[in-house]
């Protein structure tokens, strides 16, 4: 079938089946879902139901070599051009798991959406020798090649979502808090998703706001530097502080903290994107020396780190959300839904009044919600309509996102 007839049949019906892909910047592994969506007579999606999910964890040898990929100065063009390759099979392989898994017919599901690993964003214009002059370009980069997998699972796929955005003066992300409004919003309260990855992203949802009045924004670091921690004081045998017990056994250091809290990227105003070329290795070296400085134990660093992401994400609430709407709830999906000392942080620097809750309690397991979101924006992207939300992301106009890539025949 070739990606006119494609197109033509995928819009002639209600009921579609897609998978959804997704590769956080903690580096975890592949998250597959199967989701149904349902649309009325006019198109306008009306359900996302998730009927299942797989996840494959990235290897030790796996997350070190994405790892490097993500530092300058650590591999070459020949590890990056390998790399899009190879971390396609990791997508292919939980694509055909997951159906496996689900026992249902490979022709049953109509897409895969894949959104691919980061290893490099950059939102903020930088120089670049243009044709007729300098020019200001930013970029993305999002490793996975959709050829290789469409051959591999032979299903269409598509790829490259945050391109478009880009090109059209976005920051590329958040693109998530497409689904969050149609997932997690409450009448007669102001909500706040706070996703937990790599890096800890919020999408509000306004008291007595409508979808148009979502917003969201990268709140800086979340998981990322505890892991990194954990992983270097390890020597690579643990990935994460499991359940914030590390964090738990250990004391902040005030000092400290204020002085990781004086970071210049929380002073930005939304839109904002950033990433693990800000919070990566370089950030954590820098970290580990005030650390030696002060004499901190490896608890006390790690409770510090930890306490570093709660504070930060509570800040950004008090800077940029509480002046627009009072907030009720905060719903955390990611992998630190699961640091049971995160959460207990947050609601410790959130006070009174503010209930805090973890995607599992509205049925949206923490691993899926993401990758439930580009199986969302896949479906806008078939029907030929946007899916980013220029007020999030900062674009001039709303864009379709994505690319195609059909199976050979």
């Amino acid at each position: 079938m070739n990606q006119m007839d494609f197109l033509q049949s995928y819009r002639s019906r209600l009921n579609h089946k897609l998978i959804g892909l997704m590769s956080g910047t903690s580096l975890d592994g592949v998250d597959a879902v199967l989701v149904c969506i349902e649309t009325d007579e006019n198109g306008t999606t009306t359900r996302i139901t998730l009927e299942d999910q797989v996840s494959i964890p990235y290897t030790k040898e796996m997350k070190e070599l994405v790892s490097r990929l993500c530092v300058p100065g650590t591999s070459d063009i020949n590890d990056i051009t390998l790399a899009h390759s190879g971390i396609a099979y990791w997508n292919a392989e939980a694509v055909n798991m997951l159906i496996k898994h689900s026992n249902i017919s490979r022709t049953a599901v109509d897409a895969v959406c894949m959104h691919g690993q980061t290893v490099w964003h950059a939102p903020n214009p930088q120089s670049f020798p243009g044709p007729s002059g300098v020019l200001e370009v930013t970029g993305t980069l999002q490793l996975g090649n959709p050829q290789y997998v469409a051959s591999l699972t032979r299903l269409p796929v598509i790829s490259d979502f945050r391109s478009a955005d880009m090109a059209a003066g976005g920051q590329g992300a958040p693109l998530a808090p497409y689904i969050d409004y149609l997932l997690f919003h409450q009448k007669g309260k102001g909500v706040a998703v706070q996703n937990i990855g790599g890096i800890g992203n919020v999408t509000v949802l306004p008291l007595g706001g409508r979808p148009e009045d979502v917003f969201a924004f990268d709140t800086g670091p979340g998981n990322m530097i505890i892991d990194q921690l954990v992983a270097l004081h390890t020597k690579q045998q643990k990935q994460f502080d499991e359940g914030g017990a590390i964090a738990a056994s250990g004391r902040v250091c005030e000092t400290l903290l204020a002085t990781l809290l004086e970071d210049s990227y929380f002073a930005k105003c939304p839109p904002k994107s950033t990433g693990r070329e800000v919070y990566g290795q370089e950030f954590t070296r820098q970290l580990l020396q005030k650390a030696a400085a002060l004499q901190l134990s490896f608890e006390d660093t790690v409770a510090t780190a930890t306490a570093f992401t709660a504070r930060s994400i509570v800040q950004s609430y008090k800077d940029f959300v509480l002046p627009v709407t009072a907030l009720h709830t905060v719903i955390v999906s990611g992998g630190g839904a699961r640091n049971k000392t995160l959460l207990s942080m947050i609601r410790r620097y959130l006070g009174e009044g503010v209930e805090v809750a973890v995607s599992d309690d509205f049925g949206i397991p923490d691993q899926a919600r993401e990758a439930m979101a580009f199986a969302l924006m896949g479906h806008e992207s078939l029907l030929g309509r946007p899916s980013n939300l220029p007020a999030v992301t900062g674009a001039k106009e709303p864009v379709v996102l994505g690319t195609i890539t059909m199976q050979q025949l």
